[in-house]
């Protein structure tokens, strides 16, 4: 029994998150072809346009009635506490809704300085690709639900290196792990990683 109570704690730690970039990446993101939605029209998106750069990533949905637009608050307001050089990332997850004009709206509603922040939309094959084999993130869609409440999505912030692979995961809802999310993204930019 003084065993099992000993090795409780251990286990919890383990658990608990990480404070830090993590030292090796997590998971490599794969190639893919999106559409970046900015202010004056779309371009082409993809793995080589997120190297050479630090990137905070996010995955929301415009009509959503759940956590997506305090993410967005979220992710802007980490955006005015990091320099310049830090990206920031938005993945729609739902490629059908967000038509490149609500993604225009949405990002123009948040303040978005598409200098530095980036809104993608792909097609839905493509969408789940690139959540599920690239960020390692979970996602599903209800079609026979209420737009608002059609897609159900992680509320994990992902740091991404200069490399394109994922160094950490931070709950997006949560004050110290967006402190940590901070902190992390200028190690990274300060390792040149």
């Amino acid at each position: 029994m003084r065993r099992l109570l000993l090795a409780v704690p251990l286990v919890l730690a383990a658990c608990g998150p990480k404070r830090g970039p993590s030292a090796e990446p997590l998971t490599v993101l794969p190639e893919f072809a999106m559409t970046a939605v900015g202010p004056d029209g779309e371009s082409p998106f993809g793995l080589a346009d997120l190297k050479g750069k630090v990137w905070i990533a996010d995955f929301i949905f415009t009509r959503c009635a759940g956590p997506c637009p305090l993410m967005t608050a979220r992710l802007a307001k980490l955006g005015e506490r990091l320099p310049p050089e830090v990206s920031l990332l938005t993945v729609s997850v739902d490629p059908a809704g967000d038509t490149p004009g609500r993604l225009r709206a949405y990002a123009r509603h948040h303040g978005a300085d598409a200098r530095r922040w980036v809104f993608l939309r792909g097609g839905t094959e493509e969408t789940y690709r690139l959540l599920y084999a690239g960020f390692r993130l979970p996602m599903s869609t209800d079609p026979a639900a209420a737009p608002e409440l059609r897609v159900t999505h992680s509320t994990r912030f992902v740091l991404v290196d200069r490399a394109g692979a994922v160094r950490g995961y931070y709950d997006a809802l949560s004050d110290l792990e967006n402190d940590a999310l901070a902190r992390d993204a200028r190690r990274l930019l300060e390792a040149g990683s």
